[in-house]
């Protein structure tokens, strides 16, 4: 792809996602957006930043689902449980809805989750999100939270 190609792709991007450029949510969906410019996936694709919510079955609790991953940290544990709550109809989580997947799972708790949830939005697995849920300030996954959840992290060997 020569320069021109990537110039043309970038107005682009810049013309579907519109916004304020200074704003973190906007650039975010820029990123999101350009990446499927140049990676010249279907223009359908890049109607929303995050794809339709695929149809996943996860009957089983948070805590099996937890269970199944290789989770080191308490980053990869948070983008886990939004990525699960998401995938079971909660698009917004707020901190004490991670301390109720936490406490479901048995795992302790970071003391400070607000710490944790700006690593993961540096990251780009995450966004707060623009509605409040009850109100109190609330967290979603973004399509690079999923795909790290879902290709990222290796899941655990069956004995």
């Amino acid at each position: 792809m020569d320069r021109e190609e990537i110039q043309r792709k970038i107005q682009q991007a810049k013309e579907l996602v519109g916004g304020n450029p200074e704003d973190p949510l906007t650039q975010i969906a820029f990123g999101e957006v350009l990446r499927t410019l140049l990676h010249e996936r279907p223009l359908s694709a890049i109607g929303e930043v995050k794809p339709q919510i695929k149809p996943v079955a996860l009957p089983m609790q948070i805590s099996e689902f937890l269970a199944q991953k290789s989770i080191k940290t308490h980053i990869d544990r948070i983008v886990a449980i939004l990525y699960y709550q998401y995938h079971t109809g909660n698009e917004l989580t707020t901190i004490a809805e991670l301390g109720e997947a936490y406490s479901s799972a048995r795992m302790r708790t970071p003391r400070n989750f607000s710490d944790f949830l700006a690593q993961c939005i540096r990251r780009g697995y995450v966004v707060e999100a623009r509605d409040k849920k009850g109100d109190k300030k609330a967290w979603q996954i973004t399509s690079s939270g999923e795909n790290f959840v879902e290709y990222g992290l290796p899941k655990t060997k069956k004995a």
